[in-house]
């Protein structure tokens, strides 16, 4: 599948529409979302005994160093796919526009110790350098490296991204970034929308059907 037919699909169309819409929400709004809406939104504490088997350090670089390398990798690795990209994009911005609604009806508190995780392009893009405490209910960063590994289509490659989702998952736990209950149901989301996002995209309109890495 090609950039030209990619772009002539009006399925593709409308998932890039909603992608440029959901980025733009993230840019502008997410952080006005997180500091007057979700911040001062009173929320509960779960009670977590796997978080008392790690002592809170900052593992903020490890874990944003495992995220970026994938991504990097996934958009370098499909550039002549540009099925893939549009869907594991669509997928990401399915899954932030589901998130804000679990996080502000299902408001956590942060975990005991919890050390704010810093994201350095974010930060330095448009989020403030203290981060946000209660960005909890479900993790958006296990989430994006399940978008990224659902898309991967290297075996090899593809079992890498495995570990480095699990690493990402322990790394932030350990941390407290978030609780155990956020990291377990950031997969199952993800894949349940990656699911959708891709039966929508790549329904065929003529008998052969394309699929990703195509």
């Amino acid at each position: 599948m090609t950039w030209h037919y990619v772009l002539r699909s009006t399925r593709h169309q409308w998932a890039m529409a909603f992608c440029l819409g959901m980025i733009s929400l993230m840019v502008f709004y997410m952080p006005t979302f997180y500091a007057t809406i979700n911040q001062p939104k009173a929320g509960i504490y779960l009670d977590d005994p796997v978080l008392n088997f790690f002592t809170p350090r900052n593992w903020s670089g490890t874990i944003f160093i495992i995220l970026y390398a994938s991504l990097i990798h996934i958009i370098y690795a499909s550039v002549r796919s540009p099925n893939t990209i549009v869907i594991g994009m669509t997928t990401y911005c399915g899954v932030n526009l589901i998130r804000m609604g679990t996080m502000y009806w299902f408001t956590l508190e942060p975990p005991p110790g919890m050390i704010i995780l810093v994201d350095p392009i974010a930060t330095f893009l448009v989020y403030p350098d203290s981060g946000f405490a209660k960005d909890l209910f479900f993790s958006g960063h296990v989430s994006s490296m399940m978008a990224i590994l659902l898309v991967e289509t290297n075996k090899k490659i593809k079992l890498v991204k495995i570990i480095g989702t699990i690493a990402v998952g322990v790394f932030l736990a350990w941390q407290h970034v978030h609780y155990t209950l956020d990291l377990i149901v950031a997969p199952f989301v993800t894949y349940a929308v990656f699911t959708v996002v891709r039966k929508v995209i790549e329904r065929p309109e003529q008998a052969n059907r394309p699929t990703i890495g195509q």
